[in-house]
């Protein structure tokens, strides 16, 4: 029998400034039931859950809670009819403890009085529902992106939420985590909650799914019973296209050793030390707090080191921060392009144009002309989806906003690309890409840190693996001896 339908939308339109974002999509979301929102970046997934959760009006269409036509004109108006969104960038005030992020909207309430004892021991229970085991007192900054996500579940279910919407929930979570989110969201379903879930994992597609609704390019191109569907269709349906090979063939002939690190240390990274070779890729493994992602901005500049020694080409460097970094040909793309990697309220134009200038080999003087040639270049052989070099870059969606972070950085031709979680939250057309042009680009004698919590990456594009537990490296692979089981058990601390 046919679940009861708790959200419609219907005929829904939304057009920008020189972009239509979506074209009357309609779909369904029903109790006890997974619907997969899929399609590429800049499909409009992202545009048509902030209509269902009241954060921007519709041109056109009707939204249905229970049968009853419903407008969202604020985020608070979905969230009392009980619809709530866990966003990519996950919303929490870092210095407040766990509880108090549970119940922030108590705060400012008029004659309204906080008991705290009453406050921490609702706040147990609460994240007892998404089987969280957490001191509550802990303050909200120093916890896992895993446990910020729990908690912003736990906070949905508290407030009552019947369709809970979940935008790329895994992209930073490792093996265990995602186990354990994916259980969550099934027990979730069992007591009736509709889940819309954005993701670009097949594995996760097929492993909680129910239904399946594919965006491509504003437009509604199929809806699909999960078994209904294959892997190849379905990515087929996103991308307009076959792709057959995610990763390219591995041309690259690796060289001479470009970099040496000798016992790098810091509070990050405890006496780290590994080789580079000119045109290849080295991928770097582990799990959350094993200080794989900060071994990315200690190379960098952002943590410097306070002993160790980096040998560039025969010649001793020091990291002492990003601007020097940049002068001895280091580029950095950071797992968290909208804080890190890019102004957001600036124009893609300035975006790519930041390093060009930064490091001092071009001269000051800005060249308008010269500019115009070096944007557009990259716009079209990195085929970023705009209206315009003169858009703001958070106008874009996940994937082209990670191309202009790329532009940004190979304009300025480096020796050394480091990358923290290159293909975060990127559908699988824009995935593609990206492997080509790390292959290209290895090709080229350019060499790339890779650290990613992505497996199947991780084994199919490096030459070899260092893998981190507890800050130090714990093991190392080469390209013969790469497999989960040797990756995980380093890992874990085997």
């Amino acid at each position: 029998m046919e679940s009861k339908v708790i959200l419609k939308a219907e005929h829904i339109t939304k057009q920008f400034p020189g972009v239509k974002a979506l074209s009357d999509v309609s779909l369904e979301v029903r109790e006890h039931e997974v619907l997969a929102l899929l399609g590429e970046n800049g499909a409009g997934k992202s545009t048509l859950i902030k209509i269902l959760a009241g954060v921007q009006p519709p041109n056109s269409g009707d939204i249905y809670v229970d049968g009853e036509k419903v407008r969202f004109p604020t985020p608070v108006a979905a969230q009392n009819a009980g619809i709530a969104v866990v966003y990519q960038e996950l919303a929490n005030v870092s210095e407040l403890t766990v509880a108090e992020n549970l119940f922030i909207k108590g705060y400012g309430q008029k004659n309204h009085t906080l008991n705290w004892k009453q406050i921490y021991a609702e706040a147990e229970k609460i994240v007892a529902e998404v089987d969280l085991k957490i001191d509550v007192h802990k303050q909200m900054g120093l916890c896992t992106v895993a446990e910020k996500q729990q908690i912003e579940i736990a906070r949905a279910l508290y407030e009552n939420a019947r369709v809970l919407i979940l935008d790329e929930p895994t992209s930073a979570l490792n093996d265990k985590e995602i186990h354990q989110l994916l259980e969550n969201i099934k027990k979730l379903k069992s007591r009736g909650v509709g889940i819309v879930l954005i993701t670009h994992k097949m594995d996760e597609i097929f492993a909680v799914s129910d239904r399946v609704t594919i965006l491509r390019d504003g437009v509604s191109v199929a809806q699909k019973e999960i078994q209904d569907i294959t892997e190849q269709e379905l990515i087929r349906l996103m991308v307009g296209r076959e792709i057959k090979d995610m990763y390219p063939d591995k041309n690259n002939h690796p060289g001479e050793v470009l970099l040496k690190v000798n016992n790098l240390h810091n509070r990050h990274v405890h006496d780290v030390s590994f080789e580079l070779k000119k045109g290849e890729i080295l991928g770097v493994y582990g799990l959350m707090g094993s200080g794989h992602l900060e071994l990315g901005k200690t190379l960098f500049g952002c943590y410097p080191a306070t002993r160790g020694d980096v040998v560039l080409n025969g010649r001793k460097v020091r990291m002492s921060c990003p601007k020097q970094c940049l002068k001895d040909g280091f580029a950095f793309v950071p797992s968290e392009r909208k804080a890190e990697g890019l102004v957001q309220i600036q124009s893609i134009w300035e975006n790519i144009m930041t390093a060009y200038y930064e490091n001092g080999k071009n001269g000051w003087l800005v060249k308008r002309k010269k500019e115009s040639g070096i944007v557009e270049k990259w716009i079209q052989s990195l085929s970023v989806k705009t209206p315009g070099p003169y858009a703001a870059a958070a106008t874009l969606s996940g994937g082209n906003q990670q191309k202009v972070v790329l532009a940004k950085w190979l304009e300025i031709s480096p020796e050394i690309i480091i990358m923290n979680e290159p293909t975060r939250g990127i559908d699988v057309g824009s995935k593609s890409e990206i492997y080509k042009l790390l292959n290209e680009l290895c090709g080229q004698g350019v060499s790339i840190i890779m650290i990613t919590s992505e497996m199947p990456e991780l084994l199919a594009m490096s030459d070899h693996v260092i893998v981190m537990h507890e800050h130090r490296v714990q093991a190392a692979f080469s390209k013969d001896q790469l497999t989960e089981t040797n990756i995980m058990t380093a890992a874990i601390g085997g």
